[in-house]
């Protein structure tokens, strides 16, 4: 739920970086828009569970921090949810359990 309301704006709600604000902002051709991270890019994926939990608390470059407006358990668990975002980029149908595999063949 916080990842929906403080992340997704700018960053998507599949981490992809083209949120409804970027959007917005790229099509204003303004020149001075620095677009949003793809979250699941090598760069954030390389970055340790602390180092995001950091960058939600403190923010980074041009991302303000959440810090006041987010306690430290949504903070953690917006950190597991851009790592179940990375992770799910690369799934396959083998990963599903057998039984969800078995739903899908219905």
């Amino acid at each position: 739920k916080r990842q929906a309301i403080h992340c997704a704006p700018c960053h998507g709600l599949a981490g992809d970086g083209r949120g409804l604000v970027h959007e917005r902002a790229a099509g204003l051709a303004e020149g001075t828009w620095t677009p949003p991270t793809d979250l699941g890019g090598e760069t954030v994926v390389a970055r340790s569970a602390g180092h995001l939990y950091n960058t939600v608390n403190k923010g980074i470059r041009n991302m303000p921090a959440y810090g006041p407006q987010i306690d430290p358990a949504d903070r953690w668990a917006i950190v597991a949810y851009v790592r179940a975002l990375q992770l799910s980029r690369n799934a396959t149908v083998e990963d599903l359990p057998a039984a969800e595999r078995a739903a899908l063949q219905e």
